[in-house]
């Protein structure tokens, strides 16, 4: 299963069906109380916060909520009544192609979803039995009911809906079979006590859904720049890496990861890092004064790594996990990601013109980058000539500064 990252809620079904006569469950095939008391309450309300934080818990609690409504199929899922979709975010009970054919088809045909939009365009949530909204006849002649909850045994629902927007609603579904017993007025009260934590954990999933794109944002700002750059608790553990630092750490040649900690793989320079790393981190976190520093670490046979650390201060510095210092990791030999996609997009050079400038930002002269894309000298002079004219720079040293100043879009995309 993937980290707790997903994505927006999504319903499964949140219908089906209208009956007249109350159907009393029995207990011998459905033996679950659906009210047992506070402890079983607290069990399913407990798994609910726990999947505002983490998605992937929705399958414990759905579990939970097909037994404690004596169930057999549950569904979390997200539809927009004006753009006519369905998404399904989680479900327990229904095979994969269940949830392709109502996301991509049967979801938008549901015959709930247009009297459920209209239920909350003057509340924010709404709970009850799928049979008291569209009655027995007109659910039965359904396309939805004919190809969709016949096929998949989705008969007797209760939903609880939470308004996420004009247009959008969230949808909490337990479903059983038609030849089931009916689900009553026992579920509604249920999925009444659920409700009210509902709306509160789709906020804070939101609210963390938010930080994480923003945490994501970042970190995708950060890789831009081409730097390695670590970031660093108060007590001096890694905390957060990008893309680049990974990969020097990987090598474990001059640094690596020691537990959780940044060294160096002589001992030397290893408690000379470990001093840097801490005293920045300490300042950071509010308990001291360093500005930090910087240092060299030797390596194998290439040059020495540049390492620069700077405490980080903020004033929400809420868990083990917020960075206090920052540590950069420049290597001297690393070759500098391409400027070809805006050279060529904002100043019109061509895929040669790009290719030269990109082998001069690497270092080389204009003899060896002639010679490596297999052109005379003379070719290469005057497709320099061509870019500086289109950047508008007019010598060698000059473009280099220009190539340095433009982002690194090929890294964030």
């Amino acid at each position: 299963m993937p980290d707790c990252e997903t994505s927006g809620f999504n319903l499964f079904k949140d219908n089906y069906h209208y009956q007249r006569t109350k159907i009393t469950p029995d207990r011998r095939e459905y033996p679950y109380s659906m009210l047992p008391g506070d402890k079983l309450l607290f069990e399913l309300i407990g798994s609910l916060y726990e999947a505002a934080a983490c998605p992937e818990r929705w399958e414990d609690f759905l579990r939970l909520a097909l037994e404690r409504f004596a169930a057999e199929r549950a569904g979390l899922t997200l539809h927009n009544d004006q753009e006519r979709t369905a998404v399904t975010i989680w479900s327990m009970g229904f095979p994969m192609e269940a949830k392709r054919e109502y996301d991509a088809y049967y979801g938008a045909r549901n015959p709930l979803v247009k009297p459920y939009a209209e239920f909350l365009r003057s509340r924010e949530e709404w709970h009850g039995l799928a049979r008291a909204v569209v009655g027995e006849q007109e659910y039965r002649a359904s396309e939805f009911y004919n190809d969709f909850g016949r096929k998949y045994r989705s008969y007797w629902v209760a939903n609880g809906l939470v308004r996420n927007s004009l247009h959008e609603v969230t949808t909490l579904s337990v479903m059983r079979a038609e030849t089931a017993p009916a689900l009553d007025q026992q579920a509604v009260d249920l999925m009444g006590l659920l409700i009210p934590h509902l709306k509160r954990v789709f906020k804070i999933h939101r609210t963390m859904e938010s930080l994480r794109s923003t945490a994501d944002a970042a970190v995708s700002t950060v890789d831009a720049l081409e730097g390695a750059v670590l970031g660093v608790n108060g007590t001096g553990e890694v905390v957060l890496t990008n893309q680049k630092a990974e990969e020097i750490i990987r090598q474990e040649d001059g640094v690596m990861l020691c537990g959780k900690r940044l060294t160096a793989t002589t001992t030397t320079e290893a408690k000379e890092l470990d001093d840097l790393v801490q005293s920045a981190a300490a300042t950071g976190a509010g308990r001291g004064v360093h500005p930090g520093g910087a240092m060299l670490v030797q390596r194998r046979e290439r040059q020495a790594l540049r390492i620069f650390a700077v405490p980080f201060c903020s004033s929400h510095m809420l868990t083990e996990v917020s960075p206090c210092a920052l540590i950069f990791i420049n290597d001297p030999e690393a070759q500098p990601a391409s400027r070809a996609a805006v050279l060529s997009g904002l100043y019109q050079l061509t895929p040669a013109e790009c290719r030269l400038s990109d082998l001069l930002l690497e270092g080389l002269d204009l003899a060896t980058a002639a010679e490596r894309m297999r052109v005379t000298t003379e070719t290469a002079r005057f497709m320099l000539k061509r870019a500086f004219h289109k950047t508008g720079t007019h010598r060698q040293s000059e473009l280099i500064r220009f190539l340095l100043g433009l982002p690194n879009v090929a890294a964030v995309r």
